[in-house]
């Protein structure tokens, strides 16, 4: 049984009074199902009732053609539905891809303040809302979902006790004697990924073969979802688009989307709009260009071209489309000594810290040298911090640091301190001896949340 930061959350919520409904948002396969189900039977008990959408839509949907306003008649269908009494107050009531009734998701709105707890899931809202015709539910608590980060997946491997001291290293940034241990389990999370269909095969098969088959059931379902003619979007495009992204990422130098690289003469007209399909469904997400040195940090927009740069949801995904052999990824201590274009490693890397920091619910971006500054460089990502202060971070795939643009950004910004997040052991330094610098474990991204604070 794999535990997930966000059943926390939905805990949380539960125990609130029942004021407002819950809708858990996330991509396909990212497994809100099982988390809102096992908080659900185990606050709920046998007072736990769970509609499913997906496999019984024809005759769950009618159990909403009366007024969506009726909230207890809904309930009362219900209870003959599923032949239960239940209880106001004791009650837990699933809605499972609501998003697949339109009436039902609407009707969330009328259960805010009734009393009754009522928790949904859906999959690609941001996508279907824009053909309904009812309006979004207001007075509903939303969380979203992402693939696990490699905190939850030393979890399910067992490691909880190795997760634990991470965290307490990225606070001190004092070297951690299991860091080689730590990067073999890093390596690994980087070939399984964070969806937990492909983590449970691999813990119960031991595996990595039935693992990707998994992968290429959940990459085949994707491209099946994006291609639907049913979305209102070019199928071609966004498959053109969807195979285009891992070697966009393998570019040594900078890895901004380009639109010439999916086909030629490729054009934003044509193509932005399969982009933000994938974001709005949770597959991809998309990084911004900012040129801001100081909070609050705003996107950098101009009339035609791209200023982005698009990772994949899940790290394990992008491994699998990249078709390195897994077996010498985790075999090879030395990831520098790697047969592979040292595009792959810097792609892994980076795709791997936009993935925890995007569990971690930050607002990202990358930065280019403005003009007005002189000279060239580039930033990975930029975070801005508790205190509205700019965090530049960079990140390596190896253990070779070279930190220029670290250096430039932070004393223009008047930044508190720089992230290094490479191959190398946590430690504290200073970049010139002018800014301080945190260097720390690729492994550790997942560190820097939404209230990291320096650290005195």
């Amino acid at each position: 049984m794999m535990d997930r930061r966000i059943e926390d959350s939905i805990r949380a919520w539960a125990a609130r009074p029942a004021n407002r409904p819950l809708l858990v948002r996330g991509v396909r396969r990212v497994g809100k199902t099982h988390s809102v189900e096992r908080v659900g039977k185990e606050i709920a008990g046998s007072a736990f009732v769970k509609l499913d959408f997906q496999t019984d839509l024809e005759l769950v949907s009618q159990l909403f053609e009366g007024p969506t306003n009726d909230v207890d008649g809904i309930v009362s269908r219900i209870c003959a539905y599923k032949r239960v009494h239940l209880e106001r107050d004791d009650a837990f009531i699933m809605l499972d891809e609501v998003q697949l009734c339109e009436r039902a998701l609407n009707s969330l709105r009328f259960f805010s303040g009734s009393g009754w707890r009522v928790a949904a899931t859906c999959s690609q809202l941001g996508v279907d809302t824009k053909r309904r015709s009812l309006p979004f539910p207001s007075g509903v608590e939303q969380l979203t979902m992402r693939p696990m980060d490699f905190e939850e997946f030393l979890w399910a491997m067992g490691e909880g006790a190795m997760a634990d001291d991470i965290r307490e290293r990225a606070q001190s940034i004092e070297w951690y004697p299991a860091h080689r241990e730590a990067l073999e389990r890093f390596r690994l999370f980087q070939v399984l990924g964070g969806m937990p269909l492909v983590v449970r095969t691999y813990i119960e098969t031991g595996s990595i073969d039935e693992a990707r088959v998994q992968q290429r059931e959940i990459d085949m379902t994707y491209t099946a979802d994006m291609t639907d003619p049913e979305n209102g979007i070019s199928g071609t495009a966004a498959r053109k688009v969807w195979r285009s992204i891992p070697g966009q990422l393998l570019r040594t130098s900078t890895k901004k989307f380009k639109y010439s690289e999916v086909e030629r003469g490729g054009r934003r007209s044509k193509l932005l709009e399969p982009i933000e399909w994938m974001a709005s469904a949770g597959i991809v997400l998309v990084n911004e260009l900012t040129q801001c040195s100081e909070a609050p940090l705003v996107p950098y927009s101009e009339d035609d071209g791209s200023f982005f740069k698009v990772y994949l949801a899940d790290t394990g995904l992008m491994f699998y489309k990249l078709h390195v052999n897994p077996v010498q990824w985790l075999e090879t201590v030395d990831s520098a000594t790697l047969p592979v274009a040292p595009g792959v490693r810097g792609a892994m890397a980076e795709n791997s810290v936009a993935q925890a920091f995007a569990a971690n619910n930050l607002q990202t971006y990358y930065w280019t040298t403005p003009s007005s500054w002189g000279g060239r460089g580039e930033l990975d990502f930029l975070l801005q911090d508790d205190q509205m202060r700019a965090i530049p971070v960079e990140v390596k795939s190896a253990r070779n640091v070279r930190a220029r643009t670290l250096l430039t950004f932070a004393e223009r910004a008047r930044s508190p301190y720089a992230v290094v997040l490479s191959a190398n052991d946590f430690s504290l330094g200073t970049i010139d001896g002018i800014v301080e610098l945190h260097n720390m474990p690729l492994y550790a991204a997942h560190c820097l949340d939404e209230g990291f604070v320096r650290v005195d």
